[in-house]
C-alpha cells in the first residue's frame, strides 16, 4: 500500500485520482520554488519524488536541444549528465559537513530548483524569434542571471531545513552554485550560437561563369 501526503492509504483509488493526486504535488513544489520562505521545507525532503525534475529536466534538454540542431542528442546528454553528476556532487558535499540528506532527496531538490531556469530558457527562446539581437541579447543575459539567482535562494531556503550545522550552509551552497551556473552559462551559451547561426551570410556570390577566365581571339 502506498501512503499519501495526509497519511491515508491509496490503494483503492482510482489510477485517474492519483495521476491528479501527483500532479497537484508536483505543482504545489514548483510554487514552493518561487516562494521559498512560504512553509517549512523539511517534509518536502523527506518526501522526495522524482515525477517534478524529471519533467523539468527533460523540457529544458527539449529546448535546448532544439536550439542546438547541429548537436541536439549531446546538449540534451549534458543536461542530464550536469543533473546526475552535480547532485551527487551536492549530496557528498553536504553529508562531509553533517547534513542528513540522500542522493534522491538532492535530486528532487535541484530538478524543483531548475525551474526558473526553464522559465528564463523559454523567455529567451521568445526573445531571439522576436526580437532584435542586440536587445535580445541584453534580455538574455538579465532574465538568465535573475533565474541563477533565484533557483540558488530556493535550494538555500530548502537546504536550511536539511540539519546542516551552523556556520557550514555557505559551504553547502558552494557546488549547488556552481551547478545553477553550469546550466545557466549552457542556456545562454546555447542561444547565444543558435542566433549566430540564423544571421544571413553577406558577400556577392561569384558565378561559375564570372570565374572562368575569357579567351582570347586568334
Amino acid at each position: 500500500m502506498e501512503p499519501s501526503a495526509d497519511g491515508d492509504f491509496t490503494i483503492d483509488e482510482s489510477v485517474a485520482a492519483s495521476v491528479f493526486r501527483d500532479i497537484a504535488l508536483v505543482a504545489r513544489r514548483m510554487g514552493l520554488v518561487f516562494l521559498p520562505g512560504l512553509s517549512s521545507l523539511r517534509a518536502e525532503l523527506r518526501d522526495w519524488e522524482l515525477w517534478g525534475p524529471l519533467f523539468i529536466c527533460m523540457s529544458l534538454a527539449v529546448i535546448l536541444s532544439v536550439q542546438a540542431t547541429d548537436a541536439a542528442s549531446v546538449v540534451f546528454s549534458i543536461v542530464f549528465l550536469i543533473v546526475w553528476v552535480g547532485s551527487a556532487i551536492v549530496t557528498m558535499n553536504a553529508q562531509l559537513l553533517g547534513a542528513r540528506i540522500s542522493f534522491f532527496q538532492t535530486v528532487c531538490l535541484l530538478g524543483y530548483c531548475v525551474f526558473p531556469l526553464l522559465i528564463s530558457s523559454s523567455l529567451c527562446l521568445i526573445f531571439n524569434h522576436f526580437l532584435t539581437r542586440s536587445l535580445a541579447v541584453v534580455l538574455r543575459f538579465s532574465v538568465v542571471a535573475f533565474s541563477i539567482l533565484w533557483s540558488i535562494l530556493a535550494a538555500g531556503g530548502f537546504l536550511s531545513d536539511a540539519e546542516i550545522p551552523p556556520g557550514k550552509l555557505g559551504l553547502a551552497l558552494y557546488p549547488v552554485v556552481l551547478f545553477f551556473f553550469s546550466i545557466g552559462w549552457l542556456i545562454l551559451l546555447g542561444f547565444q550560437q543558435d542566433q549566430q547561426t540564423q544571421q544571413p551570410q553577406s558577400g556577392p556570390a561569384v558565378g561559375a561563369g564570372s570565374q572562368a577566365s575569357p579567351t582570347p581571339a586568334a
